[in-house]
């Protein structure tokens, strides 16, 4: 008969093999998400909103619906150079092979931007 102490460390043992494993996999590539299933698309000219912000849709072009979407958006001057930058939310889930607009507040007004996602969660697999 196997003791309890026996017992817990076997179970203990294999939950950090498990927890080694699981831990170095992202989860849209354990979940078998393409990195870039999702596309960032942004309007040239800010809008006013308490100050600025830069407004587009995330489409995504996966199987997956998608929650948790940050933005990054760097306002650029007319050399390039990052003069300002601002984060935001996709509020809401982004549905397999659909859109979801955001709006994401920036420090001041640039002569163009670059909006990228930072992150995003795979929810579940919607149907075809």
């Amino acid at each position: 008969m196997i003791s309890v102490r026996r017992f817990l460390a076997c179970a203990l043992a294999t939950a950090f093999v498990l927890a080694g494993v699981l831990g170095t996999q992202t989860p849209s590539a354990a979940q078998g998400m393409s990195a870039d299933a999702l596309r960032v698309e942004w309007e040239r000219e800010p809008i006013a909103r308490a100050g600025w912000a830069v407004e587009g849709y995330v489409y995504n072009e996966s199987r997956y619906r998608v929650g948790g979407v940050r933005l990054r958006a760097e306002v650029l001057d007319a050399t390039g150079a990052v003069v300002g930058q601002g984060f935001g939310w996709v509020y809401g889930n982004v549905p397999s092979g659909g859109r979801a607009y955001y709006a994401v507040s920036v420090p001041r007004k640039g002569d163009a931007y670059r909006v990228t996602i930072v992150s995003s969660t795979p929810i579940s697999l919607d149907a075809p």
